[in-house]
């Protein structure tokens, strides 16, 4: 029975392997004659002139591809201030040191302990006129400490403790 397959399958194989030859003979028969296209051309397009990248330059100007209006912006360009409006970046603000009256001591003349004074240690004892810096200590009371900066004035209060 597998021979009887074999066979057929065989035959079968040689009559396509046939008809592809026959097709391929016939192919140079059944070839369609090319016809050759012509292009029309206009004469313009034949005659470039001398200047004809300057005249393309300035067409290219005249309308410009890249702006709504046909003129250049008023604006010059600068490569510092890309990506952000001119200028340099504003300054950030001073930091404003943030005081903590710890304790007052004595009696008339008072003084006090203060924290948060730049440049000096935690726990700074200060009078009546003292200065650091741009700084001033105006007046030390009973429980209120009243520094003084070229554009702030700051009023500690002692803390009492009470809710």
């Amino acid at each position: 029975m597998m021979q009887r397959q074999e066979a057929v399958a065989c035959a079968a194989a040689m009559i396509a392997l046939l008809g592809a030859a026959v097709r391929i003979a016939r192919v140079d028969e059944q070839a369609v004659p090319r016809v050759a296209q012509r292009f029309t051309t206009s004469r313009g397009a034949l005659a470039v002139g001398d200047d004809s990248l300057g005249q393309a330059a300035a067409n290219t100007v005249e309308n410009d591809p890249f702006r709504l209006v046909n003129h250049p912006t008023g604006v010059r360009y600068d490569a510092k201030t890309e990506g952000g409006i001119g200028g340099p970046p504003p300054a950030p603000p001073p930091v404003r040191p943030a005081f903590v009256l710890k304790a007052i001591v004595g009696g008339p003349p008072w003084q006090a302990v203060v924290d948060g004074i730049p440049g000096q240690p935690t726990g700074t004892i200060v009078r009546r006129g003292d200065s650091f810096d741009k700084l001033m200590v105006r007046s030390v009371g009973r429980d209120t400490v009243v520094i003084a900066a070229p554009d702030t004035t700051w009023k500690l209060t002692l803390a009492t403790g009470r809710p």
